[in-house]
């Protein structure tokens, strides 16, 4: 089932995880226009229907930005819909530069959005590493624990565990060498599924 709102959208099914992409469209953040976070929709709503999870996105640009302004119906529906549909965990999914050192950063607001749960942390640093992501940090650069920041936003509200998961853009884009979407849709495959046995 998809629920349809102004600028965004959210799919439930049968698995108690959503996945969010909340700058797959573009952003304004402090009166500047930022770019839409390539491949980080289809990565969720991909991931979502061959795992057969809950996902919610951004399907156009409305001036505003889920992960930073004070008001933001994506985090107030987001909330309403966990609490409605019993949902076990988020997974925010973001893009960070190719720039970047890290291939991965996985914010956690210094384990307080995750629930103090080390051991999922844990586990889905180990997927990463062992499908090819080295460089996996956590919370740096990223600690995703501003209160408005929507992993942080979320655990408070709704008390599970909650990830911010930044990827690397030159495993998103084209065209960089080490463009591996395919390889992405195969490892947010594994988090689910360990996560379905662990939450």
């Amino acid at each position: 089932m998809k629920i349809c709102f102004e600028d965004f959208n959210i799919e439930l099914r049968n698995t108690p995880i959503i996945l969010s992409a909340p700058h797959c469209r573009k952003q304004l953040r402090n009166g500047k226009i930022k770019k839409r976070e390539i491949r980080t929709g289809t990565l969720v709503k991909d991931v979502a229907s061959k795992t057969s999870s809950c996902c919610i996105y951004k399907t156009k640009f409305l001036n505003n930005d889920p992960n930073f302004d004070d008001n933001s119906t994506y985090r107030e529906q987001l909330v309403e819909f966990i609490s409605s549909n019993n949902i076990k965990c988020l997974l925010d999914v973001h893009g960070m530069r190719a720039e970047r050192d890290e291939d991965i950063c996985i914010g956690t607001g210094f384990l307080k959005n995750i629930c103090n749960r080390s051991d999922i942390l844990n586990g889905i640093t180990n997927i990463f590493e062992s499908n090819g992501f080295k460089n996996v940090s956590i919370d740096i650069p990223f600690n995703a624990s501003g209160k408005n920041i929507i992993s942080s936003y979320i655990s408070s509200k709704c008390n599970i565990p909650c990830f911010q998961i930044e990827i690397n853009n030159k495993y998103r884009h084209i065209a960089y060498r080490e463009f591996n979407y395919p390889g992405l849709i195969n490892t947010f495959i594994q988090i689910v599924n360990f996560l379905k046995n662990n939450l």
